[in-house]
């Protein structure tokens, strides 16, 4: 990140300035470094990024015919070179020798990688633009004029002079019913997220759009026969510390946003001991129980352990530039750690984050009513109270699994923010989403992966000593424990926290050691108190003209008055706010 923008002009119109102005609002920081402005006259396109991987020239052009753009990159290099038989020192020109030997996009599903790319065949006046398996690099697109425009943010859009700027007013209710818009919608008409594992294919002269999807879930083979859940075990062991090793080279400097929770324990665990030197970073509250377990399975490892305190006194600020990083995709309530992304690159290039690992490995969306089927509209109703019936499940969600839906909707348009936002600075690596780790996983029966019963088992057989008696801060306890214990000890953080409120009420403040904010009363704090109030009562605000104003300024009351909790609601309101001021009046963009 930041990425790719471009556009074609079939009546060539413009000039190169705006092709300049597009990149620039993807332009974080002097540091960036720029491609060429290329144009053949109906092709425009550049890119920008931290000068970290691909350092080479962009485009990388072949035999007078293809150029392309990719912004991210490719872990099993070696694996493609041996399977195609080419040679290559890039990944982008890996991709055009495979491309252009084996005259089809096939190879795509053999790619692990993390990455966006633009192809342009001048000889064919074709131009494709083209996600990884899941999508979670973003890639925007839309059809102005008959011309197709392509960027990494959507804000590259407010850069094009044909782009008229129209909020979707369903992207408005997803927002307010989730956190986040759904499928591939975004806050813009006529804009959406390339699919994942897609081929978008614009043809110049019939400006026509075609989409096709190169590997699906149900490419996934399922073992049937009965399974020996250590072996199982043992081999997702393996797989997951190959993933990690893919991802870390000699003589980068990597480093691991650690909390107090199994994903990232696990990646540090997992990351080969001759990497040194390694930083971990938590952030929250001092004391806290992140803090306190991040100290000591850093000290096992060896590891440079940071704290960053989050406190309410700068937790705010720093988080409207936040918005603006992700393209207002989520609440600012939801971007914790973003207050420390300039600390982070002090420590690192690479951040290596357990993303999602909990859905992968534990199975932590899954349902026992829904072992073995397809994702189905009712059961989307059951699990999120999403009322909606619109849905289309194309061929990439086609296998007897439920979890390909969350991981669209939830990871990659909720979860997946934070990367976003962490990518001005560094870039990041995500072992969870290796193809390996993936497919062997959801070949096995849902059962093995219910409430993380194969998890687990893996990371005590393969990292014991991170995990056996070191506990999770979901639970308070090891996972060792048996179930009896780690409910005991459930119980006794609830009723803590309930004494604790009690308490509250009565003028009692007691440290709580727990969790890692208080967002609720940090919010009724200054200065976040009086930004808030400043934002949300201005008589000058944009949100009126997409929700109830008279709701907005309740809940402001209500909360501000101890009377009840809408921290949740109010951060939405805020983030919303504040990306319209930052799209339409260009405030608080800095």
């Amino acid at each position: 990140m930041p990425g790719l923008v471009g556009y074609t002009d079939r009546l060539k119109k413009h000039d190169s300035s705006m092709l300049s102005n597009m990149r620039n609002l993807l332009k974080y920081f002097d540091w960036y470094i720029d491609a060429e402005l290329y144009s053949d006259g109906i092709v425009n396109a550049t890119q920008t990024h931290l000068g970290i991987i691909n350092k080479t020239i962009a485009p990388h052009h072949m035999s007078n015919r293809f150029s392309i753009w990719i912004e991210g990159e490719f872990y099993n290099q070696e694996k493609l070179k041996a399977k195609y038989n080419v040679l290559s020192t890039t990944d982008n020109e890996l991709f055009l020798n495979i491309y252009n030997s084996t005259k089809s996009f096939k190879f795509l599903k053999d790619i692990d990688g993390y990455y966006a790319a633009a192809l342009y065949d001048n000889q064919k006046k074709q131009l494709y633009l083209i996600t990884d398996r899941y999508g979670f690099k973003p890639f925007y697109w839309g059809l102005i004029n008959d011309n197709l425009v392509w960027s990494s943010e959507l804000k590259g859009f407010l850069g094009h002079k044909d782009f008229k700027c129209v909020i979707d007013r369903i992207a408005v209710e997803e927002f307010f019913d989730f956190g986040h818009q759904l499928e591939n919608r975004t806050w813009f008409e006529s804009i959406e997220l390339v699919p994942p594992a897609s081929v978008i294919a614009f043809d110049i002269d019939k400006a026509q759009v075609t989409i096709e999807n190169y590997w699906s879930w149900n490419d996934i083979k399922f073992i049937n026969e009965s399974i020996d859940e250590a072996e199982i075990a043992d081999e997702i062991g393996r797989l997951f510390k190959q993933s990690v090793e893919h991802r870390v080279n000699k003589n980068e400097r990597v480093g691991i946003s650690l909390s107090g929770g199994l994903d990232s324990r696990a990646i540090l665990a997992a990351t080969p001991e001759t990497h040194t030197p390694l930083h971990t970073l938590t952030f929250g509250k001092k004391d806290c129980d992140d803090i306190i377990i991040a100290k000591k399975v850093s000290k096992i490892k060896g590891a440079h352990h940071h704290v960053l305190d989050l406190n309410s006194k700068d937790w705010l600020n720093l988080r409207i530039n936040g918005v603006w990083g992700s393209d207002g995709s989520i609440s600012l309530l939801h971007m914790h750690g973003s207050e420390f992304c300039d600390k982070y690159k002090s420590y690192m290039d690479f951040s290596l984050n357990g993303f999602a690992g909990d859905l992968v490995c534990g199975g932590s969306y899954l349902n026992s009513n829904n072992f073995e089927k397809k994702i189905t509209h009712d059961i989307i109703r059951k699990k999120t109270n999403c009322n909606k019936d619109s849905f289309v499940f194309n061929d990439w969600y086609r296998i007897n699994k439920t979890d390909p839906y969350f991981v669209n909707n939830r990871v990659r348009r909720f979860t997946n923010s934070g990367l976003i936002i962490v990518s001005k600075y560094v870039e990041n690596k995500i072992p969870f989403f290796d193809n390996d780790l993936v497919e062997f996983i959801y070949a096995m029966p849902d059962r093995a992966r219910y409430k993380s019963n194969i998890y687990n088992k893996m990371l005590l057989r393969t990292f014991p000593e991170y995990f056996r008696t070191i506990p999770w801060q979901s639970t308070g306890a090891p996972i060792s424990c048996p179930d009896y214990l780690v409910k005991l000890v459930s119980f006794k953080k609830k009723l803590f926290r309930r004494l604790k409120r009690e308490a509250g009420r009565f003028g009692f403040k007691e440290r709580n050691p727990v969790d890692y904010t208080d967002y609720p009363e940090w919010i009724r704090q200054e200065p976040a108190r009086g930004l808030f109030s400043e934002i949300l009562l201005n008589k000058s605000s944009l949100y009126p003209e997409y929700i109830d104003s008279k709701m907005v300024h309740g809940h402001l009351h209500d909360h501000m008055t101890h009377k009840s909790n809408h921290h949740n609601e109010l951060c939405l309101y805020l983030t919303f706010e504040v990306w319209l001021q930052q799209i339409f009046n260009n405030r608080f963009r800095q």
